[in-house]
């Protein structure tokens, strides 16, 4: 994260808000099948429930929300990036690294990407929990087909190679991989030794899921824990 030169009051400001957070409900349904056969479905909240979520109590708070969406050039194709950024009313402002990821082709798929890469980079901004989304679900070569909704509970989920989908970083962090040169090993021994291998995972076309969707929860816990810590040195 990037902190502007002067940062008293946004660090003030965010603190306050961040006590009065809540986090969103679920409003969204998604069902996903997958390319090798089968399906999972599950709740999340879309990007427009974590804005509206956010919405009142940053106002109270004099913060706005601003996220910048690019394209960058890179050796192996175009990257799709998303950046988030927190404005103070005092000039202050407080912004993420950018989250960078290859980008799809087709124009329906990127779009359903910038919304997946909002999410995530917002989420981990405003250090609440969103659950899974499958937005960019297109640009995995899976389809998908997801609607809103006003109130409901929780969906039964499972994928083709029978390992439950996580619902949080902690249980991300126990699956057992069993291949490769990590067979044995969970994504949190993995991530602590081998982070090279998570990002291969993590861009694989064959993995899993449900591997894949934890490290994705996994990162996103993880940006949270910096994005507190920061936000606590510098009330300090």
């Amino acid at each position: 994260m990037i902190f502007s030169q002067e940062n008293t009051n946004i660090a003030t400001a965010l603190a306050k808000a961040w006590g009065e957070l809540e986090t969103p409900k679920h409003n969204s349904t998604v069902k996903v099948s997958l390319k090798s056969g089968g399906s999972y479905s599950f709740d999340y909240t879309d990007l427009n429930g974590i804005f509206e979520a956010a919405r009142k109590v940053f106002k109270e708070n004099g913060i706005s929300v601003i996220q910048n969406s690019y394209t960058e050039s890179a050796e192996r194709g175009p990257l799709a990036c998303v950046e988030t950024m927190f404005l103070h009313s005092s000039g202050e402002w407080v912004k993420s690294l950018p989250l960078k990821f290859p980008a799809a082709t087709g124009m329906q798929d990127f779009g359903g990407q910038i919304t997946y890469m909002k999410r995530y980079s917002l989420s981990a901004m405003l250090g609440i929990a969103t659950e899974k989304d499958d937005d960019a679900n297109g640009a995995s070569g899976n389809t998908y087909d997801y609607s809103n909704r006003q109130q409901g509970g929780s969906s039964q989920q499972t994928n083709s190679n029978n390992i439950p989908m996580p619902t949080n970083a902690q249980e991300a962090g126990a699956i057992t991989v069993t291949f490769g040169k990590h067979q044995g090993k969970t994504l949190k021994q993995i991530w602590l030794e081998d982070m090279s291998y998570i990002q291969w995972l993590a861009n694989g076309e064959k993995t899993d899921p449900a591997i894949r969707e934890g490290i994705g929860m996994m990162q996103v816990a993880a940006a949270q824990q910096e994005a507190h810590q920061k936000m606590q040195e510098q009330a300090v």
